[in-house]
């Protein structure tokens, strides 16, 4: 590989070999404090980045929501169960990062951390707190009907998120959702619809380009044609290959040719038609003969994260780490913050020692690594604009307004009567959910305290995400106490939904059931789906627009993006 950047060069030469390698991996940084593993991470064993997750304390174990079985164990032997990650205001986690970040440049190569995140939209936010505007999942962009909307999304969190020190985001997701039982994708796809995918997927990469934020396109090559949920099984794509060319790939070969994709994540998943034997993330068939020599692409490969089940129960997870740079992936992502950052950086060693890999493999890999963040100036430091001012300054609030309110849909077999009346006697029962911040932007409950903002003669009742069999008979024997009852029924990977409580309410109950879902798909639908809200996220603006829809009776305006189930944008 040619290597044109001097700059660049000079420092790749002055690196140690475990500098090297240390380069070539994203570690996990979980909570809002580091420890001293993640000073570690920096210091000791030289890595290249930190995937953030600062309002998770800790990277946990795979469960799968089927069996309720533990797919893949991880034990962060760095946690203690008494001890608790304080949420921070917007400053007070950048000054983190920022201490981080000055610590990696007075490294001996000077080499800046990326900060890679999840900020796809909904719940899928690993930067939620301080009063960040969020936004709808990809589907609900689309919904909107304009693929403009696409770009000044993109445009909002990555300006937000560059405020606070984020800089790499793995987004957008170019997979095309065409099976509706996908229990992964699902509306983290726009659509189910080629086009429509790319069309939106462009303006997100334009937005986040002109923005400076690192962007990056997944799963390649493809994983909507699927029903297995990779982070605890396998999934197999078994579609021939001109499917796969025509359908799965062309969003990539597009968006490769018009410079928009400056990295690409890599799907942990098997394509018969291309790779029978291997997972897509270490075959060197797909990563390197179709992404990199047939489709030209020259940015950054990564891989997803590494721990997870359909990769860890069949190679190992440090076996299968160095697997995937000789595939020619150039990015590691290890989440875990354990022994297998140890084991993974011994294993590359081992493949070097052995010839699998060369050292030339790794300073190509390493070279675009660093050219990449050369080119988004990561060099220059984090920047020095002041969070509040950014995120606080009524910009994004309102675009995130207008979103919310294009986006949403009145999705039941009939259609509410809107403003509903706010004197009938009401019980909301609303999910917990447990990927809020619960701060004053956005908490348990949110949906409920706003209903009583308008006015609304309402009870309520909390259920856990999903809910036990013991709520389920106490809702059953007070219910009829009420004149009207509206429950959410949101979705989320990992997490099923409450469709038998509400076929059982649907036939128990007399008055008026309103349910507002997050998905088109059968996840959310109950037996009746009589009067229904569809909202693409359970976020606060998103909730907020639902409000106004039902006490208000502003026309909700999102139509949907899938094929056959009303106009898509072309």
């Amino acid at each position: 590989m040619e290597r044109k950047n001097a700059f660049i060069t000079s420092i790749i030469k002055k690196m140690s070999f475990e500098e090297k390698i240390g380069g070539l991996l994203t570690l996990g940084f979980s909570g809002t404090l580091p420890r001293k593993h993640i000073y570690d991470f920096v210091t000791k064993y030289h890595c290249g980045g930190l995937r953030l997750s600062p309002t998770t304390r800790s990277f946990g174990n795979y469960i799968d929501p089927e069996s309720g079985k533990v797919t893949v164990k991880v034990d962060n032997k760095h946690f203690l169960k008494a001890e608790q990650q304080p949420l921070m205001e917007l400053d007070q986690y950048k000054d983190v990062l920022e201490e981080l970040q000055t610590l990696a440049m007075a490294r001996p190569s000077g080499v800046p951390l990326h900060f890679s995140f999840d900020q796809e939209g909904g719940t899928s936010a690993d930067f939620n707190f301080g009063g960040v505007e969020l936004f709808p999942k990809p589907m609900g962009i689309a919904a909107t009907g304009n693929k403009d909307n696409a770009y000044l999304v993109s445009e909002a969190i990555a300006k937000q998120s560059l405020s606070v020190g984020f800089n790499y985001v793995h987004s957008p997701v170019l997979d095309i959702n065409t099976n509706p039982n996908n229990p992964e994708i699902y509306t983290r796809a726009y659509s189910d619809d080629v086009s429509t995918v790319i069309a939106y997927a462009r303006e997100a990469c334009k937005g986040f380009k002109e923005a400076n934020m690192i962007a990056t396109g997944k799963h390649f090559p493809g994983r909507g044609d699927s029903d297995v949920d990779a982070h605890y099984h396998l999934p197999v794509i078994d579609v021939d290959k001109e499917t796969l060319y025509k359908r799965e790939l062309f969003p990539y070969k597009v968006l490769i040719e018009e410079d928009l994709l400056p990295s690409i994540m890599i799907a942990h998943s098997i394509y018969p038609a291309l790779d029978p034997e291997n997972v897509a993330t270490v075959s060197y068939k797909i990563v390197t003969g179709i992404l990199r020599e047939e489709l030209g692409f020259k940015g950054v490969i990564t891989t997803d994260s590494m721990t997870m089940g359909a990769l860890a129960m069949r190679y190992g997870v440090a076996n299968a780490c160095a697997m995937s740079l000789v595939a020619g992936c150039d990015l590691i992502l290890m989440k875990a913050e354990n022994g297998l950052v140890e084991e993974t950086i011994q294993k590359i060693k081992q493949f070097v020692q052995e010839g699998k890999l060369t050292l030339e493999d790794i300073e190509d890999k390493l070279y675009r690594v660093l050219k990449l963040k050369y080119d988004y100036k990561m060099f220059n430091g984090i920047s020095c604009e002041k969070p509040n001012s950014v995120i606080h300054s009524g910009q994004y609030k309102q675009l995130a307004k207008d979103i919310a309110r294009r986006s949403i849909m009145d999705y039941g077999m009939e259609t509410i009567k809107t403003p509903i009346d706010i004197e009938k006697k009401t019980l909301i029962i609303e999910q917990m959910n447990k990927g809020v911040p619960n701060n004053g932007y956005w908490y348990d409950g949110y949906f409920y305290h706003q209903s009583l903002r308008f006015g609304l003669n309402a009870d309520f009742y909390e259920i856990d995400y999903v809910v036990d069999q013991d709520d389920v008979e106490k809702i059953l024997k007070i219910c009829h106490q009420y004149e009207r009852i509206i429950i959410t029924n949101f979705y989320v990977r990992s997490k099923k939904a409450n469709n038998s409580l509400i076929n059982q309410l649907e036939k128990a109950y007399q008055g008026e059931l309103i349910t507002i879902v997050n998905t088109p798909y059968s996840f959310t639908k109950s037996e009746k789906n009589q009067y229904s809200v569809l909202t693409y996220a359970t976020t606060p603006r998103n909730l907020d627009a639902v409000c106004d829809y039902l006490y208000k009776g502003i026309n909700p305006l999102g139509k949907s993006p899938l094929r056959g189930v009303g106009d898509a944008d072309e």
